[in-house]
């Protein structure tokens, strides 16, 4: 009976001292940056172009995979009350090249549009398609070196408006 308790220890030890490696204990969910840029909006709405600010997040829970939201508003200035605000988010790829990450992304979401003389404001259902390019500067600084979109917002003056936006910013990655 002795003999077969220690054969029946040692057996049920055996899978164990096989899989000596231990397994670990946290495992990272996903990268995460979270940035601040400047942007440059040709508005397709009158011949100026517009300067602003954008903040955006960027989460890739996959190695070419993840989520990209931002935060854009764009307008004249001093010059006039008019200004375009963006809400987006959407899915993004990302190839990986040394220490560059050009991506494409696609975002919905809602624009919101100041006319002249704060004549109206008024918020329009909008995609936006584009990609850009990240250079890795420092363990927890990215600096996006290009950011080029392509939106359409509908539903705008009883047509579309199609302005395109170019974004220079730097992130902090976690």
């Amino acid at each position: 009976m002795l003999k077969k308790a220690l054969v029946l220890i040692c057996l049920s030890a055996l899978p164990s001292i096989l899989h000596a490696q231990a397994t670990p204990t946290e495992k990272k969910l996903g990268d995460l940056q979270v940035g601040a840029g400047i942007s440059l909006l040709h508005p397709d709405f009158g011949p100026v172009n517009y300067e602003g600010y954008d903040f955006y997040f960027d989460f890739d829970f996959r190695k070419h995979y993840g989520i990209e939201g931002e935060f854009r508003q764009s307008g004249m200035g001093a010059v006039s009350s008019e200004y375009e605000r963006n809400y987006l988010i959407g899915p993004r790829y990302v190839f990986h090249y040394k220490r560059l990450d050009p991506y494409a992304k696609f975002l919905i979401g809602r624009g919101v549009f100041n006319f002249p003389d704060n004549t109206a404001n008024l918020a329009y259902n909008m995609i936006s398609m584009g990609g850009g390019v990240d250079f890795r500067a420092f363990k927890h600084v990215n600096v996006r070196l290009v950011d080029l979109e392509y939106q359409k917002w509908f539903g705008y003056q009883k047509s579309t408006l199609s302005p395109a936006v170019l974004t220079f910013g730097v992130a902090y990655h976690f």
